[in-house]
């Protein structure tokens, strides 16, 4: 029978998730829709077996005219079982740029204070498997890892809950059906300009007709057993983090070598996410802490949440990006010249610039492209004009090794994500009149080795020892 199994599945899924149900005070987040009444009217079903207390939470956002007519509608199925019903009616912020993220946030922050003032147990939300299925899609497509993989958790921050994880949505439909119970539809829900909305109504359907019926099952499946792994490795993780952490905001690039490789971004995500100003770490930060350790990058890189990392000596050092307001004036120009055996301080920007003394060239022993982005050879007779250091310029242009035509540095800083704050400092490396070189980013064509090279010079850019 169709409404005894959804009612079971609910069932089961309790017992995982609250293994003691007697006698506790359970919230149920209900906007009205088929998947929420489905899960109160399950839940109302168990109560002469479970003896639990049930408190219906609704959040009215007022985003949709139909808004008020759905919070009586909750209100009405509320009265018809007896049910408090706690309602929580929004104010819309004027821009909508944002606003499912702020309508989210904003119906867990309810959620969060009701847990509090009810004393709840915990809050049930209706979350079904074709939910988890979406959210899976969506996240591939965004390209998330493996944590993004495992999808939605059935149970979070030790007090949501999901029992309709393992119910479809079909399932839903049938029991509503059986039941005789009515629904209310968001209107939004259909709107494809959403991706979510798309991935539901067209991508879902045609990966099912064209690949296979069981498509939801499947990424639902994928991600169970990618969450149980995820626990594993971050316990694996916990464990290394111990180990390579010296204080809260001090790690060791020393033990973290010694790690396993694929737990190393693991430690480092796990390290910034545990100081609570930060939020929203994304590939692209880990990328650059990553690049940090390894000494491939040599500046701070910036977190949310007003942090930075930084490297010092064998340490990442995790803290508040320093104050900028004297980094916001314009910074003057700067032109030092540089010959061989000599070297420059830019004390503007806090470098150092040296030049080697020249010395014969083999290229049959050699390499011309050096592995280190922060050195580069010059052929030291084909620079008969002056080698200058100086800053970044608007209008600046370099002509890439071996790609053909010129590309302005503006474009260089922004593919390479040069941060902004330091672009106007950064060394640049003049032959004549034109740029050679930006160093930790692009060589230019300009005095670059070749069959006719005899001497050549190395250029090196540091940044100046702190006092």
């Amino acid at each position: 029978m169709v409404t005894s199994r959804l009612r079971q599945k609910i069932g089961a899924a309790l017992d995982q998730l609250l293994p003691e149900t007697r006698n506790i005070t359970l919230g149920v987040a209900v906007s009205g829709g088929p998947d929420s009444v489905a899960l109160l009217a399950a839940l109302v079903s168990l109560l002469p077996v479970r003896s639990f207390t049930l408190h219906v939470l609704h959040v009215n956002h007022r985003l949709r005219s139909e808004a008020d007519d759905e919070q009586q509608f909750v209100e009405s199925l509320c009265q018809r079982w007896q049910i408090p019903c706690i309602v929580e009616q929004l104010a819309p912020p004027s821009k909508r740029t944002g606003i499912e993220a702020w309508a989210r946030e904003a119906r867990y922050q309810f959620f969060r204070r009701m847990r509090d003032e009810l004393a709840l147990n915990a809050v049930a939300l209706a979350h079904t498997r074709d939910d988890q299925a979406e959210t899976v899609l969506f996240r591939c497509l965004r390209g998330s890892a493996r944590r993004g993989l495992a999808g939605i958790p059935p149970f979070r921050d030790g007090w949501i809950i999901r029992p309709m994880l393992e119910c479809s949505r079909h399932d839903v439909i049938q029991f509503l059906a059986a039941q005789q119970l009515p629904y209310v539809t968001d209107s939004s829900n259909t709107d494809l300009r959403h991706t979510r909305n798309k991935i539901r109504h067209r991508l879902l359907p045609l990966l099912e007709q064209e690949f296979s019926p069981r498509v939801r099952e499947h990424l639902a499946n994928m991600a169970t057993v990618f969450r149980a792994e995820e626990e594993w490795l971050e316990q694996m993780t916990t464990a290394s983090r111990a180990r390579v952490q010296e204080s809260q905001s001090v790690l060791s690039l020393t033990r973290l070598a010694q790690e396993p490789e694929g737990l190393q971004v693991r430690i480092l995500r796990q390290w910034i996410e545990s100081d609570p100003a930060i939020h929203d770490v994304s590939f692209s930060h880990l990328a650059g802490v990553h690049a940090l350790a390894l000494g491939r990058q040599r500046t701070s890189i910036d977190l949310p949440g007003g942090m930075s990392v930084r490297r010092e000596a064998q340490q990442l050092v995790l803290e508040k990006k320093p104050a900028l307001a004297h980094q916001k004036l314009p910074m003057r120009s700067y032109r030092y010249p540089l010959q061989p055996g000599q070297e420059v301080d830019v004390p503007d920007g806090g470098w150092r610039v040296s030049m080697s003394l020249p010395f014969a060239w083999n290229e049959g022993t050699s390499n011309a492209r050096s592995r280190d982005v922060w050195q580069a050879l010059f052929d030291i007779d084909a620079c008969p004009e002056q080698v200058l250091v100086r800053n970044y310029q608007p209008g600046d242009r370099i002509a890439p090794l071996g790609l053909g035509g010129q590309k302005k540095i503006h474009d260089v800083f922004i593919d390479t994500k040069v941060p902004p704050l330091l672009r106007r400092s950064l060394p640049l490396i003049q032959v004549g009149d034109l740029l050679a070189w930006v160093p930790g980013c692009v060589r230019g064509e300009v005095a670059k080795i070749s069959v006719t090279t005899r001497r050549v010079c190395r250029v090196t850019v540091i940044p100046l020892p702190e006092k």
